[in-house]
């Protein structure tokens, strides 16, 4: 087996991100030939036949553009050499919904989330509502300190994290633990109030830049008028897929 099938049969097995660039069209001085590949992983070559150290390092470049906009694509490479015309094929590691609280809204959340063919873990403190006869569809249903475990986790920006607790103050020792995180996503539930108050903590406090806090999706979900714990969902799980594909509906959080 050769060393691209090999990588190729451990990314599928393990499920991670990594992003294959085939070369299309050659122009120009550049030696490479139609065909060559290189193959990107965690940001770094996993095996490539191209030989040609500058364009490898301009197709890194452009893999985590391909990877970050989970969309393959053909680019054209304007390099000294010459033109290269590059297929990248993306990837991308599966989409990873993590649910923080087990209430009312989180039981629609996870339905609809696995319709979407995210990997769901529910998180919560309590064992009467994280449990699997009340989220039989999650792929992990988890019990304990809920801001410990956050800490504990190896969060990429495949991850997609809701904050959903049973009151702020469970919240936001949550989004402490993930703020500085490589999550895609984070949304917060609760009044504006509310809101303003913990990120005013959070700059007066913790001393988190304005940058940092502005990731945070609070009030959570996009703006469709929600009543019912079913409807609160659809919308946060609308923001999260806006999000992930660059879509322009109007967020909470705008207003």
């Amino acid at each position: 087996m050769s060393s691209f099938s090999q990588e190729l049969v451990e990314i599928s097995e393990q499920g991670v991100a990594a992003v294959l660039a085939t070369v299309v069209e050659v122009a120009g001085e550049s030696r490479i030939e139609p065909g060559a590949k290189c193959l990107v992983r965690d940001g770094k070559i996993a095996a490539e036949n191209i030989g040609d150290a500058a364009v490898v390092e301009a197709i890194v470049r452009e893999s985590a553009a391909r990877l970050s906009a989970e969309k393959s694509q053909l680019v054209s490479l304007d390099l000294p050499s010459g033109k290269l015309e590059v297929f990248f094929e993306v990837m991308p590691e599966p989409p990873k919904l993590i649910v923080v609280g087990a209430g009312h809204i989180a039981v629609p959340l996870v339905k609809i989330a696995k319709v979407l063919d995210f990997h769901v873990t529910v998180i919560d403190d309590r064992l009467l509502f994280a449990n699997r006869e009340r989220f039989p569809d999650a792929d992990q249903v988890l019990v304990g300190d809920m801001a410990r475990m956050l800490k504990e986790m190896t969060l990429t920006p495949a991850c997609y994290i809701v904050l959903i607790t049973r009151g702020h103050s469970y919240d936001e020792p949550c989004l402490r633990a993930i703020i500085h995180s490589r999550a895609k996503y984070i949304g917060m539930i609760g009044s504006r109030r509310r809101i303003k108050a913990c990120f005013q903590r959070f700059r007066d406090e913790e001393k988190i830049a304005e940058e940092v806090i502005e990731r945070v999706y609070a009030p959570i979900g996009l703006d469709i008028g929600t009543e019912t714990p079913a409807e609160i969902a659809l919308s946060i799980l609308g923001e999260v897929i806006k999000v992930r594909r660059g879509g322009k509906a109007a967020s909470l959080s705008e207003k």
